[in-house]
């Protein structure tokens, strides 16, 4: 393919774009606690500029400084943030590329325990999420509210932005208001569809007011909200016709609300480019450009989108965080160079979602956020590196080592590259994770790593090697206590049975209702038809980030999958488990396997004999301490880029 039209310059309004890539708006949270940009907004947003895009929508912007749906959300909401703001806009501009800020009130989607006053809404409807019930707007409140959009716009162009976006989806005000889920309104605001968008079409009229008419100025709509009652793709298309008569100058269509949050970020169940229809339904009924948006990965699929005349232009998300330089690629042909989003949230909505973090990153690209530290620059000095390992850990810290001039080799116990990743892309929905495996391999290759299979690391190998730093990232080894029956003959590692070195009967218990367990009953499930019972000390199943764990847990729910929760295993049996649940010991037969998947512990045998050793040596990932793949490339990242 040559994907001509997604090099084609684009329009939106009297805004020229050189192609119609646009970096779609994350919450990312490196603003300050107050809402000031910081060096590192900076950097994360030139990165994108530098990587081709034609358009840049920042993440959720305060219009009003006491409103906000992250604590590092950054603000407009007065003028001394314009300054900092200059700074994004022109880092962007020095690169071709265009920015709009995406402004936004949460309305009922937070909560006073942070904010410190009662949410307000449309209507005094509690967001499921936050089981909160909103103080219901007055008029004269929802006037101030359209005045603040238009102040925060004004703001933008004195920073420099090209335009704004309006965030009208996800379930945040703006959304409120259109939506008859959650707007009972009785007055000018409220009832009928043009009342209901009234709020939205006012915000424009009052921003081109006081910016012009050729200040762009877009809105993103939530097409369908996925809940009863909540807006249709129907409703939508009518509501886009008030939307263009007000002056907006295109349309981002995504999808849901906090009630149907499985949709917001879309794991790999969902297909590439899934929310298209929803653009084309819009582009249909309006004559300003449509924006398709959500799980746009490829550049077939964005091309597709263009070429079958969807959208006008793609928004790359998630995407942009794995690969910066995404549009760059295409234009120079290096498909093949593109670095995979694999859509496992974990740095990006996890991290997001979790008190401990608030700020985002990325599994398969640990460099967002750290653009200014970690830079493929040549080290200092080269230095010769051996790596133990082959899982995510070993091969990042190979590769961004290695483009960093180093000369790295890389040792594997195993025949196979890839260690426990390889193995967790063998449920149903985890394909993509090879893809970042390949790719690691494939520029570590390029860049001169050797890649040793069969080959452990040992004291004696480092010895004759005489390296300046070893790496060691030896993963971890499955759990198996030591339990009763546990070596019986129907008894079977996880690992086994993924790579099909065993086979199980047709009914199993699995040991183990952690991610792993869940997974092992999805694969049984989807290769051959097999019901799975799974215990667990846990008093309810995790299964796992957002969007992810809805639809794994939709699948084992629909193959009558069984949990026993709160049981401890005193002993398996020829046919099942013996365990205790509270005071009371009880028994689960009729079982043909047994399958345990009671998690992992690092293995690490190396790092006390080295140490008397004249090298560097580094402990990362699993080795380190057993736990997600995010957390491996990032340290992996740490050691790579410090070296």
């Amino acid at each position: 393919m040559n994907y001509e039209k997604l090099l084609q310059p684009g329009k939106i309004g009297s805004l020229e774009l050189k192609n119609r890539f646009v970096m779609g708006a994350m919450g990312v949270g490196f603003a300050k606690l107050n809402g000031h940009p910081t060096e590192r907004t900076v950097a994360y947003y030139e990165e994108r500029a530098k990587g081709g895009y034609g358009l840049i929508i920042t993440e959720v912007t305060r219009v009003q400084d006491s409103e906000f749906c992250t604590p590092y959300e950054p603000s407009l909401g007065s003028d001394e943030f314009i300054p900092e703001w200059k700074k994004v806009t022109d880092a962007v501009h020095a690169y071709g590329a265009h920015i709009f800020p995406q402004l936004h009130q949460p309305g009922r989607q937070y909560t006073s325990a942070i904010l410190g006053h009662q949410v307000s809404a449309p209507s005094p409807l509690a967001c499921p999420t936050f089981d909160e019930v909103p103080h219901e707007m007055t008029k004269e409140e929802v006037w101030d509210n359209i005045r603040m959009f238009a102040d925060a716009a004004v703001r933008a162009q004195a920073a420099g932005f090209d335009g704004v976006e309006i965030h009208a989806g996800h379930g945040y005000l703006v959304q409120q208001f259109l939506s008859p889920f959650t707007n009972r309104r009785f007055d000018e605001f409220g009832g009928s569809i043009e009342n209901r968008a009234r709020f939205a079409t006012e915000i424009c009229k009052a921003i081109k007011a006081r910016c012009g008419k050729d200040f762009p100025v877009i809105i993103k709509l939530s097409a369908e909200e996925k809940v009863p009652g909540g807006l249709t793709i129907s409703d939508t298309k009518i509501l886009s016709r008030y939307l263009e008569e007000a002056g907006y100058d295109a349309i981002e269509t995504t999808i849901c609300t906090y009630a149907s949050l499985d949709w917001m970020s879309a794991p790999e169940d969902v297909p590439m480019g899934f929310n298209a229809y929803n653009a084309k339904e819009i582009r249909e009924s309006v004559h300003i450009p449509v924006i398709a948006i959500d799980r746009i990965n490829t550049p077939e699929i964005a091309e597709d989108i263009l070429e079958t005349g969807k959208a006008d232009f793609v928004s790359i998300s998630r995407q942009s965080l794995a690969e910066p330089y995404f549009p760059a690629k295409v234009a120079a042909g290096k498909i093949a160079e593109i670095a995979p989003c694999i859509n496992c949230l974990q740095s990006c909505m996890g991290y997001m979602t979790d008190p401990k973090h608030l700020t985002a990153c990325c599994l398969v690209n640990p460099r967002v956020g750290h653009e200014q530290e970690y830079t493929f620059a040549p080290a200092e000095k080269r230095r010769k590196g051996m790596i133990g390992g082959a899982g995510p850990a070993g091969l990042y810290a190979a590769y961004a080592a290695s483009a960093r001039g180093h000369e790295v080799s890389v040792y594997e116990e195993q025949d196979k590259l890839g260690g426990q990743f390889r193995i967790a892309a063998l449920p149903p929905a985890k394909s993509l994770l090879t893809g970042p495996l390949r790719f690691w391999i494939q520029e570590g290759k390029k860049q001169g790593v050797r890649y040793l299979t069969n080959t452990a690391v040992t004291k004696k190998l480092v010895e004759q090697e005489h390296p300046d730093v070893v790496i060691l990232a030896t993963g971890a080894r499955q759990t198996k206590p030591a339990i009763e029956g546990i070596d019986g003959k129907n008894v079977f590692m996880a690992n086994d049975v993924l790579e099909g070195r065993a086979v199980v009967g047709r009914n199993v218990l699995i040991a183990g209702a952690g991610l792993v367990g869940l997974e092992t009953a999805d694969f049984l499930r989807e290769r051959a038809g097999r019901k799975s019972t799974l215990i667990d000390m846990v008093p309810a199943i995790n299964y796992g980030v957002l969007g992810v764990g809805t639809h794994l847990k939709a699948r084992l729910d629909a193959n009558d999958t069984r949990y026993i929760l709160n049981a401890s295993i005193i002993r398996f049996t020829e046919h099942g488990v013996v365990y205790r649940q509270g005071e009371s010991e009880k028994t689960a037969e009729g079982f043909d396997s047994i399958i345990i998947a009671m998690g992992s512990r690092s293995y690490n045998p190396l790092e006390a004999e080295l140490k008397d050793l004249d090298c560097e040596v580094y402990v990362i990932g699993d080795a380190s301490q057993a736990g997600q793949a995010n957390k491996a490339t990032e340290e992996a990242a740490a050691v790579a880029f410090r070296i």
